[in-house]
């Protein structure tokens, strides 16, 4: 447990952190976690100040403040301390960096595709997108055995994928849901803000 946390605290901050605004359950999602667990961390997080609960229009979420945002980076940092840790998220950021403007061609294929073009350019990008998975799985599983929290990133894009293999096209990059574009991302934010970089 890292110093001036409790159990999960980093995993739900930080997965709160990554999207930016969700519902108990999706949080629970990025943080691999029972709802009910989440729920609980999330309760006790509120009342320290770190997070809050906003409706909108009726559809309410669970988002960072600005001390919960200094929290989560200094929870971060503290994870990064470790050598091999850092060592093993600086060598898949590399890897990661080397496919990105393959999944960036992807994503920008797809929603720039007419009607008329959807069919051909679903078939490409999802061919592209299961062989960005069957890398990406390499490059991440060599950051789970010292970070486990990291194996979400391969499963849930695997899972998009073959969301999208199904004829689910809000699997391949609509926001709001754990699309392959929306966990590229989450993940691209994950491994610069842990070295300390920008997202290029």
């Amino acid at each position: 447990m890292r110093a001036g946390a409790e159990a999960g605290d980093f995993e739900v901050l930080h997965a709160v952190r990554l999207g930016g605004f969700g519902s108990t359950a999706m949080v629970a999602e990025r943080a691999m976690a029972a709802v009910p667990t989440v729920e609980a961390i999330l309760e006790r997080l509120a009342s320290q100040g770190l997070v809050e609960f906003m409706d909108f229009a009726g559809s309410g979420g669970w988002t960072l403040t600005d001390p919960g945002r200094d929290h989560d980076a200094e929870l971060h940092a503290a994870e990064m301390a470790d050598p091999g840790l850092r060592r093993v998220v600086d060598e898949a950021a590399a890897g990661f960096e080397r496919i990105n403007p393959r999944m960036v061609r992807a994503v920008t294929d797809w929603q720039l595709a007419t009607a008329a073009e959807k069919n051909e350019v679903r078939t490409r990008t999802i061919a592209e997108l299961d062989d960005l998975y069957t890398e990406l799985d390499e490059l991440i599983m060599r950051v789970v055995p010292v970070a486990p929290r990291y194996r979400r990133y391969p499963r849930q894009f695997g899972a998009a994928v073959a969301r999208a293999r199904k004829g689910d096209d809000d699997a391949i990059a609509s926001v709001g849901t754990l699309s392959c574009h929306t966990v590229w991302a989450e993940l691209h934010q994950d491994l610069v803000s842990g070295l300390g970089r920008e997202r290029r």
